[in-house]
């Protein structure tokens, strides 16, 4: 019976593993097969865009090759001379010296002057001149044509240079483009080029002759994949290009991580089946004490078993895989798909920048790199259109070429980013100087029509090779720098030891608060406040606590600047409030009338959805106002006090209480709370830590009372380390005290027990 019950459990625990194996297998097979489908397309699309602008770049660089030809002197006077064997001497040497394998020269009405291949298989439009986007078969080869005027000054003949496309091209662009280039023609499948194995390049020419062009087959014995693009002629012809990469190097890692997989698999199950033999055995077990304590009792003998039992749950014998996701690194091909400069500021852009920074540093030259952001643009992008923003990108790119005419390079690398490199091997700098000068450019408001727009930047310094020798790290250390300058509030910050770690540290608490809410990892806790004359509790303040699974604990002194800056402060306070709201509901079921008091920051305070949030707040508990007070910091107040003002007259009209935060530590004084409809005022822990034994911070705190009681406004004192600054407190006539003498901030279900304690304390 036992031996029967351990093998059933063995296989069914074995069973079971197995069963989960060969599903999360077929899972990941399924998965990895489309993953792989996919990246064959994304890297074909690629290769296809890439060539498509390598083709119209090198169109572009015939074509000033050949503006070049005939823009020369010589050149002209051979054709104007009408002296053919002059001409062809003239045009088969120039052409030559640009590396030109097509050479035609005809007359303005079309008719043949010279030509170095057969004239009557070229189409040549002289409308068409200066055209990027010319090709023609001629003798079976395919060429890039470039047809261009010869003005002596009057237009005397056009000229046309072609540039043969071949298997050396093909081999060029097979380098760039990550994938092997074949051309054919439509009409003949005739193979023009092909950066392919010669092998490969004739079983494509029979194929394509076989099957009239059909490539399928040919991709899939050949073990291809590929992507077809048809380039049109002016002939009424067709070239047809196919762009293959190989199966078996893309399916190689895939292969590789399903073998992973699968060993992973064989090993799991191995050591399940022999965690199932230990737990079967573990099992079988007591229940073999239990049979030899029931036969002796079948024998007649009572005495006492020691049952040496285990307190586990038998059947809960569970063995959890985990998902597993293996993150598999496509390969990334950065390729440049746009000019060397910005259309709009005709600057160097983020390419060509990255390209001459890299020269310095592969020289070993030093020198220094400023990144300059422009403060929220995107916002004034957005309030004043895309015209006008791009008229201001105009003039500040003017202003900086004639601030920073001494520096190596001035580039745009960013929508509202510009990029200036010194090298201290080409002149002579003094970084507070030119700074100075930088930022002193820059003040002045950028003229638009009848307005004027003040910008505010912000700029990243660092320096080479000293802070950095490679190009992606001394960007991001400069695009930190202007991070930090930003936190600063500053013109600019040079690049210090420690500002990565920072960074990192920000963006991570940055986007792991995003999702904060939903993850449940933030909580309330509560510290109590209490009435200074009695020592009741009268209430308590919410505050925040985050508890991430990605950063552990972080305190609020760190994610509520971040908060603030992101604007995700925005979400965390309706949270809070929110679980503030349903708090207080629950103590009103059970019969507790205590306040509550919450935290608003700036961003809270300026912004106009807070009092529709309030609003709402009211309607599924109209008490709400009578049980809750709003604490805002003066600070806060002072930075924009005219509409904190606003704001806070509207909360006093739902009839909420207002409190004023951290008072002393910022600039405003009581005259100037004497404008504010507020009821209640904070004494910062500053002036209340020490307060038995600082003589001076006394006297301010005195004042600080008799002066707010005289303006009807309820004391609250902050920091209250011991008794001795309770008893002065008390003959000060403070209302209100918090500090760690009473109790540090409890979680609710604590803040409930010493809520009981105090009570029977009393």
């Amino acid at each position: 019976m036992i031996t029967r019950f351990r093998t059933r459990l063995i296989i069914i625990l074995a069973g079971l593993v197995a069963g989960a194996l060969l599903v999360a297998l077929a899972a990941v097979w399924v998965a990895t097969e489309n993953q792989l489908e996919r990246s064959i397309e994304r890297e074909l699309s690629v290769s296809e865009k890439v060539f498509r602008e390598l083709l119209d770049s090198r169109s572009t660089q015939l074509l000033q090759a050949a503006e070049v030809l005939t823009d020369d002197f010589g050149f002209k006077r051979a054709v104007s001379s009408k002296d053919r064997e002059t001409i062809i001497s003239a045009l088969v040497n120039h052409g030559e010296r640009i590396g030109a394998e097509l050479m035609v020269l005809q007359t303005p009405d079309g008719k043949e002057i010279a030509s170095s291949h057969a004239f009557d298989e070229l189409r040549i439009n002289p409308r068409a001149a200066g055209s990027n986007r010319e090709l023609a078969v001629v003798e079976d080869e395919l060429f890039q044509l470039v047809t261009v005027p010869v003005n002596a000054p009057n237009l005397i003949a056009w000229a046309t240079l072609g540039f043969e496309v071949d298997s050396e091209l093909a081999e060029e662009l097979k380098s760039l483009a990550n994938a092997d280039i074949s051309l054919w023609l439509e009409s003949s499948n005739d193979v023009l080029a092909s950066s392919l194995s010669q092998p490969k390049v004739s079983s494509l020419s029979e194929t394509l002759t076989q099957s009239n062009g059909i490539l399928d087959a040919w991709l899939l014995n050949n073990d291809f994949a590929g992507n077809e693009v048809i380039l049109n002629l002016d002939s009424g012809d067709a070239v047809h290009v196919v762009l293959t990469t190989s199966l078996s190097a893309a399916t190689e890692e895939f292969t590789r991580l399903r073998w992973q997989i699968v060993l992973i698999a064989i090993a799991a199950l191995v050591v399940a089946m022999l965690l199932a033999v230990i737990i079967a055995r573990g099992v079988s077990r007591p229940l073999q004490q239990l049979s030899g304590a029931a036969k002796k009792l079948q024998q007649g003998d009572y005495s006492e078993t020691n049952l040496s039992l285990n307190d586990d749950e038998f059947g809960k014998l569970a063995d959890t895989f985990g998902s597993m996701r293996k993150a598999i690194s496509e390969r990334e091909q950065r390729i440049s798909y746009q000019a060397s400069h910005d259309h709009l500021t005709n600057l160097p852009n983020r390419r060509f920048f990255r390209k001459e920074l890299e020269k310095l540093l592969h020289a070993n030259n030093s020198g220094c790199l400023l990144l300059l952001n422009i403060r929220q643009f995107r916002v004034l992008n957005d309030s004043v259109g895309q015209e006008i923003g791009d008229d201001i990108l105009r003039q500040l790119s003017d202003r900086l070429r004639q601030c920073c005419a001494n520096s190596t390079l001035l580039a745009r690398v960013g929508g509202d980013e510009f990029a200036i490199l010194y090298s201290f091997e080409q002149l002579a700098f003094e970084l507070n100087s030119n700074v100075n000068q930088l930022e002193a450019f820059l003040k002045s408001p950028f003229k638009v029509g009848d307005s004027d727009y003040r910008l505010a930047f912000n700029l990243g310094v660092v320096c080479f090779p000293e802070q950095g020798a490679e190009v992606d790290l001394l960007i991001r250390r400069a695009q930190v720098s202007v991070q930090q300058a930003k936190l600063q509030q500053s013109f600019y910050v040079e690049y210090q030891q420690g500002l990565d770690e920072q960074h990192v540290r920000r963006l991570q608490i940055i986007e792991s608060l995003k999702d904060a809410v939903k993850d449940e990892e933030l909580h309330l806790v509560l510290q109590p406040k209490i009435n200074c004359q009695s020592g009741t509790v009268v209430g308590a303040e919410v505050l925040l606590r985050w508890q991430s699974e990605k950063l552990g604990f972080v305190g609020p002194d760190e994610f509520i600047p971040l908060a603030e800056q992101s604007g995700a402060i925005t979400d965390l306070t309706d949270w809070v409030c929110r679980q503030s709201v349903e708090l207080l509901r629950n103590w009103e079921q059970q019969g507790e009338t205590l306040k509550l008091s919450i935290n608003l920051s700036t961003v809270d305070l300026l912004s106009d959805a807070l009092p529709l949030l309030f609003e709402q707040l009211i309607k599924g508990f109209p008490q709400l106002p009578q049980r809750l007070v709003l604490e805002v910091t003066e600070s806060a107040v002072m930075q924009d006090p005219e509409k904190a003002i606003a704001r806070l007259e509207t909360l006093k009209r739902l009839g909420f209480s207002i409190s004023i935060d951290d008072y002393g530590t910022g600039h405003s004084s009581l005259a100037q709370l004497r404008r504010l409809p507020v009821e209640e005022l904070k004494v910062d822990r500053a002036f209340v830590q020490y307060l038995s034994e600082e003589a001076m911070d006394e006297s301010i705190v005195r004042s600080t009372i008799q002066l707010a009681h005289e303006l009807g406004l309820r004391v609250v004192a902050e920091g209250v380390e011991d008794e001795a600054s309770w008893k002065v407190l008390q003959s000060l006539q403070c209302d209100e005290l918090q500090g760690y003498y009473f109790s540090k901030p409890l979680a609710i279900s604590d803040f409930k027990n010493y809520l009981t304690d105090h009570e029977l304390k009393e």
